[in-house]
């Protein structure tokens, strides 16, 4: 039995804990990023977007919360850092590895403002609330360097995929929605013209 528990306390410790809610915080959000950028691609069929926009809101508010728990739980850790709350919330407050943990801290708090502001919509106003959901962009690929550098799974293969895929997968879905956007005003044009 106190084998058991042992193996039990193993794979539930701080450390497991914390590089778990992580990537799914990562993944979640990326989800939240894939099903924002196609939302108005005319890839998918009128009836799905409001099932990628449900998606979109439930897997930005998830994975900022799993993101959240990744970051507390870190203060618990006394084995493999020595973060206080301070540390946690605060950019560049620790020596090591600074810049890293800072990108961590920034896209948490981008993540926050984007979901924040989603739900105040009525309120900001559609311009104001567009300007800050540009703030996907960097946020994301903060989240994405953050746990690249910093992420004890960074060099396994299987890791590396995910980074590579999630990367690449915004990047090109970004250039097709600039396109699109710059179609779309080029034909507005051509119409207030005729």
């Amino acid at each position: 039995m106190n084998d058991i528990i042992s193996n039990v306390s193993d794979l539930f410790s701080i450390w497991n804990v914390t590089r778990a809610a992580a990537i799914t915080s990562y993944l979640l959000l990326f989800i939240s990023m894939l099903t924002g950028l196609t939302f108005k691609l005319p890839i998918f069929p009128k009836k799905s977007q409001k099932i990628l926009l449900n998606t979109h809101e439930a897997t930005g508010w998830f994975g900022l919360l799993f993101g959240m728990v990744h970051g507390l739980v870190l203060v618990f850790d006394t084995d493999y850092t020595s973060y206080t709350i301070f540390n946690i919330l605060i950019p560049f407050t620790v020596e090591h590895n600074a810049i890293s943990l800072s990108l961590g801290i920034f896209a948490f708090y981008g993540f926050l403002l984007l979901v924040l502001s989603t739900d105040f919509l009525k309120k900001l106003g559609k311009r104001v609330w567009k300007a800050i959901h540009f703030l996907a962009f960097p946020t994301f690929y903060a989240a994405l360097f953050h746990g690249f550098l910093m992420g004890t799974d960074s060099q396994t293969i299987w890791m590396l995929i995910i980074y590579i895929f999630t990367g690449s997968s915004v990047l090109i879905l970004t250039i097709l929605r600039i396109v699109q956007a710059a179609q779309l005003k080029k034909k507005q044009v051509m119409v207030k013209k005729a």
